[in-house]
């Protein structure tokens, strides 16, 4: 008796569990059959989300790369104005006592030609031609351009005899010296002196 109330009780077991089953079954078919196409394409998501994920990490190492190649460019950039800067600014300082000295140089042959051309006086324009052949023969060659060399030696073969040169042709050279000049020093300073006379 109590061997079949064993049995009774293991059916009755084994009937409840296969009910459960069973239920479970029919919640999963019906699950299945409510996402349809949906639990299709779900499925399918699911299987690229490691290639994102790999997409999305390879992006982010090359937005970081690019960033840090600009932010070195930049930096390279900044150090080589710095350092153009640094060797123009070094340039000038040494250059300034030449541009100086030529400054004062073109003036002055400026002047003694104006004096050797527009003199009266023979003792003034004697001094002015002896101060004129030390500036064409010694310090005036240091620092003039070719345009201020060449009307040297143009005014000096007035002086010399080598050309003839009457009074107006004298005070000609003399004006073509100082124009030389004044475009060298344009040049010199990166300004056009001839724009002057409108400023001051």
């Amino acid at each position: 008796m109590v061997a079949q109330e064993d049995s009774n009780a293991q059916k009755a077991l084994a009937d409840a569990q296969l009910q459960k089953l069973e239920l479970e079954i029919k919640k999963l078919s019906f699950d299945v059959e409510s996402l349809g196409s949906k639990g299709f394409q779900v499925e399918n998501i699911m299987r690229f989300i490691p290639l994102i994920t790999v997409m999305i990490a390879v992006a982010g190492f090359w937005f970081t790369v690019h960033q840090y190649n600009a932010q070195q460019a930049a930096g390279a950039k900044q150090q080589q104005q710095a350092a153009d800067k640094l060797a123009s600014d070094r340039e000038q300082a040494l250059l300034k006592p030449v541009w100086d000295k030529r400054l004062e140089l073109y003036f002055t042959a400026s002047e003694t030609a104006a004096t050797i051309a527009l003199s009266k006086d023979k003792a003034d324009r004697d001094k002015a031609e002896s101060k004129f052949m030390q500036l064409y023969a010694g310090p005036l060659i240091i620092v003039e351009d070719t345009g201020v060399e060449d009307a040297m030696i143009m005014f000096r073969k007035c002086l010399t005899g080598q050309d003839s040169c009457d009074e107006a042709e004298l005070q000609r050279r003399s004006q073509a010296l100082a124009s030389r000049a004044r475009d060298s020093i344009g040049e010199s300073f990166n300004i056009k002196l001839g724009d002057l006379k409108g400023k001051y």
